[in-house]
Order: structure tokens, then sequence, then C-alpha cells
């Protein structure tokens, strides 16, 4: 394998984090690669893996500009493309970066503040490098990522995902979702909990955020009318990185379920229906 393929994952790492979405970050690995092939030498790049790192930033940089209006006419709450697995191929220590709640965080950056902001605090790019990927001074990419941190400290941030407690959380709250006992699902969720719905227009889903362990916890006791005799099998597997939850429902379309954590409870709760966002899910 050449220096160069042995960046796909890294590629791949970057894009996903930018965008949220698996196929739009293949696009953009292939067509970084494409690029690469066309250059007239090579041999002459002095660090292909800098080149490639900044021509796939920038590529997505300039797709999420694009890509903004659409997002603006997606129809209900867009939620992250989910990866299904333990990571998306990239190291142990990047597996922070890759929850559903950072990423729905990091939808409050613009493209070039998340690209700097990812760079340097998933990515670990001194603000000389991060300087040349998006055309900006250090000073000015400094200044980015602080007033980037200042705007997501003042959301609260996620607690860890991947831990036995979490997954513990996960299977006790699934439970409770399949016996339909609605005092256990309330006392399960935090007192601010909240749910997104991504049906993307295409398949039914709560248009707008649902607040309250109350409503939550009666949406999923509603739910239950469609399955009388017996609540659809849910299948646990890795979502992100973090324990996830797949389950077919009575229409026969799919949801992917994750999940935020915080004082042993659950506060938010992440299903993914488009179906467009749901290829990548195991018969």
């Amino acid at each position: 394998m050449s220096t160069t393929d042995e960046c796909r994952p890294l590629l791949f790492s970057i894009a996903y984090r930018m965008l949220g979405r698996v196929t739009e970050a293949e696009d953009m690995v292939q067509e970084t690669y494409l690029r690469w092939h066309r250059l007239e030498d090579a041999s002459t790049i002095r660090e292909p893996k800098a080149w490639l790192t900044t021509t796939i930033t920038r590529l997505c940089i300039d797709q999420m500009r694009s890509a903004r209006r659409q997002r603006e006419e997606y129809v209900g709450t867009w939620l992250p493309e989910p990866i299904f697995g333990e990571s998306d191929g990239s190291p142990a220590a990047l597996a922070d970066s890759l929850g559903t709640a950072f990423m729905m965080m990091l939808e409050e950056l613009s493209p070039v503040e998340r690209a700097v902001f990812l760079l340097r605090e998933a990515f670990g790019h001194d603000y000389d490098a991060i300087a040349e990927i998006v055309g900006k001074s250090a000073a000015n990419c400094r200044q980015m990522v602080s007033r980037a941190k200042t705007r997501l400290g003042t959301m609260e941030q996620p607690g860890p995902t991947a831990t036995e407690e979490a997954e513990r959380l996960v299977a006790e709250f699934i439970q409770a979702t399949q016996t339909g006992e609605l005092s256990d699902l309330i006392s399960m969720l935090t007192e601010d909990a909240v749910l997104y719905s991504d049906g993307g227009g295409k398949v039914r889903a709560a248009i707008l955020p649902i607040y309250g362990p109350d409503k939550i916890g009666r949406m999923f006791i509603g739910l239950r009318r469609f399955h009388p005799d017996s609540p659809p099998p849910a299948r646990f597997v890795r979502i992100n990185g973090s324990p996830g939850v797949i389950i077919r429902g009575g229409d026969g379309n799919l949801s992917a379920m994750t999940f935020a954590f915080g004082g042993g409870k659950l506060k938010a709760i992440y299903i993914v229906r488009n179906p467009d966002k749901l290829a990548g899910v195991e018969p």
C-alpha cells in the first residue's frame, strides 16, 4: 500500500466529521485522490499527507457551503448519517468526536469554523498548518477555535458513551419501551431530556424535537399501539462507536437510535429514520 493510500481512513474521518454524511464523505475522498492522480508530477509534493489533508478539507468546506440551502429546506430535524460499527476507521483517540451529540454541536459552526475547530481539537494540527489549509492567518485560526469553544461551551458537553453504564442504560430503556411502563421510561430520562427524529420527509417522524421525559415517554407508549401483541425486536449495535439500537417498525421502516447521557440517565435520544441514511444497515 502506498503512503497516499494509507491516508484514506484519515481523509474519510475528516470528511465525515465535516459533512455528517457517509456517501458525501466517500465522494470527497474519491475526488481528493482523483486530483492527486491528475497532478503532473506528484513526486514533487514533499508531504503527500499534508497535500491530501488540505485538498479534502477545502473540498468539504465548499461542499458544506453548497449544502447549506439543502439543510435549510430539509424536512424536520437533520441528524448525521450513522456509521455502524466501533468507529469510522480512525484511531481510538478520535472516538469522542464521532458521537451524534458532538456532531450535532458542530452544526452550530460555519464551514470554515468547523474545519478549523476539527483540525485543531480532533486531529491535533498546529495553527500554522491549519492556516495554510483554510487560507487564514494562524492568529485568525486561533481566534476561531477560541470563539468556537466559547459558543460550544454554552452547550452542555456530551458525556462518554462507549461505557458499560451506557450499554446498561440503553438496554434497560429499550426494555421499558417494549414493556410499555411509562413510569420506568420517565425515570430513566433527565428532566431536560430531548428526542430528535430524522425522517427527511420520506417516512413518519417527529418534525420538531420532543422535550421533557413525560412527552418522550408518552411518545414511546403511543408507538406501542402499533404492536399490541409483541413489540418489534431490537437489535443492539454499535453506532458511531457508541451503544445504539436498530428497530424495524410495523410500517417496515428501519429506525437507528443513538443516545447522549448525563447523571446516570438518558439526556438525548437521536432517531434516524430517513432511509437514505440507513443504507449501511446489514440485513
